[in-house]
């Protein structure tokens, strides 16, 4: 059982959304969080900024403090925010999610893509205007 759920946000998007969406969609075990289990923890972050390579160091010291604190990364899954892996009202898919998601492998964890599902969003992506969560 992973026992923290982090979300890595887009820091561009951050500076307009404060992931309530994400939250809700967390508390309410919707979206890419249905099946979660209860007592795991939210933690969220964002990218760094374009390119991503952010991630890198953020993760590094998420690795720091779970050692710190007797945790294993064994424990936390990574959910890349549908604001950087997916089309949605603000904006396409992040240019750099490849590179974001290659970092997030690299360092070992388990990972998510995406995080809460619209309605519209996905009625557009049935639709054929917005492209499939990737």
């Amino acid at each position: 059982m992973a026992k923290t759920a982090l979300v890595i946000q887009c820091d561009i998007v951050a500076k307009k959304c404060v992931g309530y969406a994400c939250m809700k969609s967390f508390e309410n075990r919707t979206g890419k969080f249905e099946g979660v289990e209860e007592g795991v923890n939210f933690l969220t972050t964002t990218c760094g900024c374009c390119c991503g390579m952010g991630v890198a160091a953020k993760l590094e010291d998420l690795n720091r403090k779970l050692k710190r604190w007797g945790d294993s990364k064994d424990d936390v899954t990574v959910y890349l925010a549908s604001c950087i892996v997916s089309d949605n009202y603000h904006n396409p898919p992040c240019p750099h999610k490849d590179y974001i998601k290659q970092i997030v492998e690299r360092k070992g964890y388990k990972m998510v893509l995406g995080t809460y599902i619209s309605q519209t969003a996905q009625k557009k992506r049935e639709a054929g205007i917005y492209k499939p969560i990737e």
